[in-house]
């Protein structure tokens, strides 16, 4: 085929291309609270050691006391379909001794933070101080951690350092799953500052499910006699749940009435109008004319 007869194909083609709508779109995902509580009423949630899991009326808050050894826990059952999904909270540590920590996340219904499925938050007393931490464990029981030490999120950056929380401070927490990136994240701000404590996330790899709790627990944790002694506050957890977009009604021209009042009633109804035909429908038909007229003429030649 010659470069003359090359050309008007290629015109035609790009017109053609042109003239047809795209057929998908990107999908549609709303925000769905799974979960929402200021704990200024009773939240009822459950637990199997009330005397140290349980509601403050006086504070307006959660109360927790975490032990290792004990398999304590307190949770709220959600209806979680594995879509990425944020949790917010406002924590304060009352107290915390060595080797102890507080896991706030979501779970499996098992409530283990030593095996999947879990998203935890957790602050913790190690042999480095008082560190807070992003772990999941999937399915597969594979652990992703990052933690506030330096040399697990920044090491070899420049003004790496590590970061380490306060007693009988209040801070906000964002954990976060994005089910399109496999991936989590945590942020720490202190909530009277405004400052952000600390911030990371880590890579999973593949999607989580079989998730339905929102807990704190200490199941795994098999460090018995440390404590962690603090308030749970204004938890909210939601996702983004795919919708199907509601097919939009064709707009028909208003009937415009006369304000003359009329002297004898209409024995016929409208006679119905065709729809227009759009521009770009009259553009792209007109350029698939060109394109044809000129193959056949080149084709002549």
């Amino acid at each position: 085929m010659s470069g003359r007869r090359l050309i008007p194909l290629l015109l035609l083609t790009v017109v053609i291309f042109l003239a047809i709508p795209p057929v998908m779109g990107a999908e549609v995902t709303e925000k769905k609270t799974l979960y929402q509580s200021d704990f200024s009423a009773e939240p009822g949630w459950t637990t199997n050691s009330p005397t140290r899991y349980y509601w403050d009326p006086t504070r307006e808050m959660y109360h927790f006391l975490a032990e290792g050894g004990t398999n304590g826990y307190s949770f709220v059952p959600i209806d979680y379909g594995g879509d990425s999904f944020t949790l917010e909270y406002d924590i304060t540590i009352v107290s915390i001794t060595k080797d102890s920590a507080a896991h706030i996340g979501i779970t499996s219904s098992e409530m283990d933070i030593s095996r999947g499925t879990n998203v935890l938050s957790n602050f913790e007393y190690n042999k480095y101080g008082r560190m807070v931490a992003l772990r999941v464990i999937d399915q597969n029981n594979h652990l992703h951690e990052a933690t506030s030490f330096y040399e697990s999120y920044c090491k070899g950056q420049p003004g790496c350092d590590s970061r380490f929380f306060d007693e009988n401070k209040t801070y906000h927490i964002t954990l976060r799953y994005n089910k399109a990136l496999q991936n989590a994240d945590m942020k720490v701000v202190e909530k009277e500052t405004g400052e952000q404590l600390w911030g990371y996330y880590v890579d999973i790899g593949q999607d989580l499910f079989s998730m339905t709790r929102l807990a704190i627990t200490t199941k795994g944790d098999y460090a018995f006699g440390p404590t962690t002694e603090g308030y749970l506050d204004n938890i909210e957890l939601s996702a983004l749940v795919p919708v199907t977009p509601t097919p939009t009604s064709t707009l028909t021209k208003p009937v415009i009435t006369s304000t003359t009042p009329e002297t004898t009633v209409p024995t016929t109804a409208p006679t119905p109008t065709q729809s227009p035909i759009s521009v770009s429908t009259i553009l792209a038909a007109v350029g698939i004319l060109a394109g044809l007229f000129l193959v056949c003429n080149y084709g002549k030649e």
